[in-house]
């Protein structure tokens, strides 16, 4: 696809924020409106963090429609799933039983690692590999469950994709292409309720809570998972408005800033990528959020 004039701009501001950051970053974006494909170095392979986590949850249902597993069964956090890292189970007591949707649940929208690892060992990890080849994500691998002794420094002893992956992925449950609409809705409404905002959407005009709360709703809705190592920051959006629907794929590396924070430069850059993009598919035309003491209470 030869780009317009307009994509060359946004592939020119793209390579501007990578150039200011420390490190590297690839993305992959595609509006599924119209079929427009945006990359800069979309082929990589790099560590996902926790975005692996959606291929996780995507085996979940699919294993639920083969009449394998259950979203009902009840799942036990004890000490051979514990770990550390992001999550609550870890600070909960131990043997807390939970049905395998709200694991599910706690995986995505509070990157629970424990959650994680308690998927994993119900699912497989071979099955959850084989999952993503088959639906042609081939760079797409668990390497390991979250153990840090094993993986080590290198997030890539966890898993690796592409951002084309990240975003194929994200495509193929907004298309509802890899699994059943129920399936494919089920896991929307787990990403919808994402807690982590600060990286691909960190700049979008987007309440979370605006719909349900009563306040002014630009119609813009966003479903995501993000990912965090020492260095290195992910985010697979799928992100929809009235007439616009695309997906995206963001990975950094090579930050030099090793805290887990909001403002870390990983999470900057790459929502300054992901805003560069946002605003060329149309999503600077939304209405901005009202100012603060709208929602004061």
């Amino acid at each position: 696809m030869t780009a317009t004039v307009g994509q060359e701009q946004l592939i020119a501001a793209i390579h501007e924020e990578i150039a200011s950051f420390p490190g590297d970053a690839g993305v992959f974006a595609k509006n599924l409106t119209t079929g427009e494909e945006v990359a800069v170095d979309p082929d990589t392979v790099r560590p996902t963090a926790s975005t692996i986590k959606v291929p996780i949850m995507i085996e979940l249902f699919r294993q639920v429609e083969e009449g394998t597993v259950s979203l009902d069964q009840i799942l036990v956090a004890n000490e051979e799933n514990a770990t550390e890292g992001s999550g609550i189970l870890r600070d909960l007591s131990p043997g807390v039983a939970l049905r395998a949707v709200d694991v599910a649940t706690l995986m995505i929208v509070v990157s629970d690692n424990q959650a994680t690892n308690m998927l994993v060992d119900l699912l497989g990890m071979a099955k959850i590999n084989q999952t993503m080849a088959d639906n042609g994500f081939a760079n797409t691998r668990l390497v390991n469950r979250i153990d840090f002794d094993v993986i080590g420094e290198d997030p890539k002893n966890l898993a690796v994709t592409t951002p084309r992956e990240l975003a194929g992925i994200m495509e193929s449950i907004a298309n509802t292409t890899i699994l059943s609409k129920e399936s494919c809705d089920g896991m929307l409404e787990i990403l919808a309720k994402q807690h982590y905002r600060d990286t691909g959407p960190r700049y979008f005009p987007f309440s979370p809570y605006a719909e349900e709360s009563g306040k002014p709703d630009n119609g813009l809705r966003v479903y995501n998972k993000t990912g965090s190592w020492s260095g290195m920051r992910a985010d697979a959006l799928f992100v929809e408005w009235p007439g616009t629907r695309y997906v995206i794929g963001l990975i950094s590396e090579g930050d030099t800033d090793p805290r887990f924070w909001a403002e870390n430069p990983g999470n900057r850059v790459l929502g300054a990528i992901s805003k560069h993009i946002f605003d060329y598919f149309g999503g600077d035309q939304l209405a901005p959020l009202p100012p603060l003491e709208d929602y004061r209470r």
